[in-house]
């Protein structure tokens, strides 16, 4: 595979998104002629792959091959069989009652690595990535309608003592923020 290849499926696989043509070519500063003789060539390359690039004609996404799709699905089915257990919900009622918030702030509050509960809680549909309008380089964590309506609320505000406790863990927050200063 040549550099622009190699460019564009980095860029697909760090996206994690569909991406278009167009956008590529300008992020790749080229043609859309450039990069469609590229794909082709990328298609080919990951025919026999765990990986394949998939391509409706305006859109490239790297997604899992059909044979790995069929394991993937059954790993998916265990996850979504468990309970989200204690660090799931510490970390949900971390995002709904102080959120928007970053990974590290949510660790932060948490006092450990939340990744992990982070990853199930997205792959569950309960919480969204949304871009971090302070930093470009990191996303901010919400919850999702899903949530809303699994509790039987119409909006955030509806939780039990929602000011009180939002404003509580605000000044909880400062407060060890300034005695660690």
């Amino acid at each position: 595979m040549n550099d622009l290849q190699n460019k564009i499926e980095g860029l697909l696989f760090a996206l994690g998104r569909p991406v278009s043509y167009i956008e590529l070519a300008k992020i790749l500063a080229t043609d859309v002629g450039a990069i469609a003789d590229a794909v082709r060539i990328l298609r080919d390359a990951r025919q026999n792959s765990g990986i394949v690039l998939v391509d409706d004609g305006k859109m490239l996404e790297l997604r899992a091959s059909q044979a790995a799709a069929e394991v993937i699905e059954q790993i998916r089915r265990e996850e979504y069989s468990r309970e989200i257990g204690k660090a799931g919900l510490e970390t949900l009622a971390t995002v709904m009652y102080r959120g928007p918030l970053s990974r590290s702030e949510i660790d932060f509050i948490r006092g450990v690595n939340s990744s992990q509960t982070l990853r199930t809680l997205l792959m569950r549909g309960l919480v969204r990535r949304i871009p971090n309008p302070r930093d470009e380089r990191s996303f901010l964590y919400e919850v999702t309608t899903e949530v809303l309506a699994q509790l039987g609320l119409q909006d955030l505000r509806d939780l039990p003592d929602y000011a009180d406790v939002k404003d509580k863990l605000s000044a909880l927050e400062e407060s060890y923020r300034n005695a660690n200063a």
